[in-house]
């Protein structure tokens, strides 16, 4: 245990010399006091003392606490956290573990009476500790502006710590993979970048696929509806042209599902880092009430549906993710992927002659 821990303050010490660590933080901290120098009330928002009137942003539309939980969602979850920080947490840490197996670093550490297992372990959770300090900055502060600002004190934030830390692991793990492979920082980071967006692709295509199926299915029990009213009400003069319009979106339906279920079991295996946020900001729905005012209940016009109302779709695709798509899926399946690949690391770390 001692030296597993001199080893991890050891990295800590190293990551904790880097300017990049130290300018996460003052740009996390900065994010932070511009969102809590922004202010609304009944007439529009406020922000170092200039007042800016909105006939949309303001209090009668959105409550105080609704408006901070939204900024903190949209711009701290959805930006800052899973995109610009963990980039910033990548290029901090990328280094890790080819500086860990060059000459004379790997000679130095391998001369102690440590497991490779534990070395190569100890050191990569040290990477995990960086995302995990810095979303614990932003997390906190953003807590404190949302209860002094917004006068809603959620303690639900702090889910976003561990799922955050658990997001940016998918990524590391794939980046110690290339870094025990390919012995280089630079190859190693940008080979993470490229399968980031690979896993982005493919994670969009799904939901894509899944959207369209989800409103021609709808759109075909709209069509039925109509039917059976205009039967009820003896009114058959267009029945025939909606039979005709049910058979093509039927088949339209059909195409979507085949489209859909293999993109779907694609998208299974591999790391989900859109699905975790994306399951994040909907457990904080559930949890802080962080759902936006509804929109209009007007017709949706993508997909090519013409009958299904816009707030329908909505409910229909979050009851659909909500059903499909819960903890177990999103962060199970893709903590499974990602012990495959610390195990592939640690064999090969195991396995190499130094």
């Amino acid at each position: 245990m001692t030296q597993t821990l001199a080893i991890f303050l050891d990295a800590y010490r190293d990551l904790n010399s880097r300017k990049l660590f130290w300018l996460a933080m003052v740009i996390s901290a900065l994010v932070v006091a511009i969102v809590g120098a922004l202010g609304i009330d009944d007439t529009g928002v406020s922000a170092l003392g200039f007042h800016f009137n909105s006939k949309f942003v303001n209090t009668l539309f959105f409550p105080r606490d609704l408006f901070y939980k939204l900024i903190f969602q949209n711009l701290g979850i959805n930006i800052w956290l899973t995109w610009l920080a963990a980039i910033l947490a990548l290029i901090s840490t990328a280094s890790i573990v080819p500086e860990l197996i060059a000459n004379g670093s790997i000679d130095m550490m391998l001369s102690k009476p440590i497991t490779r297992s534990r070395l190569f372990l100890t050191r990569w959770v040290t990477g995990l500790f960086f995302a995990g300090f810095q979303a614990a900055v932003f997390v906190i502060a953003s807590f404190l502006v949302i209860g002094i600002r917004g006068g809603a004190w959620e303690p639900g934030l702090f889910l976003a710590i561990p799922v955050v830390v658990v997001f940016f692991s998918y990524l590391y793990c794939f980046c110690a993979l290339m870094g025990v492979l390919t012995r280089s920082t630079v190859a190693s980071l940008l080979l993470t970048l490229v399968f980031w967006l690979a896993l982005f692709g493919a994670q969009k295509a799904e939901q894509f696929l899944n959207y369209g199926r989800l409103a021609s299915s709808m759109e075909v029990t709209a069509i039925e509806r109509t039917i059976a009213s205009r039967l009820e009400k003896n009114a058959d003069a267009d029945v025939d042209k909606l039979r005709a319009e049910l058979v093509s979106e039927t088949i339209s339906a059909g195409r979507w599902n085949s489209g859909y279920w293999p993109a779907y079991a694609i998208v299974t295996v591999l790391p989900k880092t859109n699905e975790t946020t994306e399951w994040l900001s909907r457990t904080l729905v559930k949890q802080s009430n962080f759902r936006p005012p509804a929109k209009d209940d007007d017709e949706m016009r993508f997909f090519g549906s013409s009958r299904v109302k816009r707030k329908e779709f909505e409910q229909a695709t979050y009851d659909d993710a909500e059903s499909r798509k819960g903890a177990l899926w999103t962060i199970g399946t893709s903590l499974m992927f990602e012990a495959v690949m610390l195990g592939g690391c640690v064999w090969l770390f195991r396995r190499r002659d130094f």
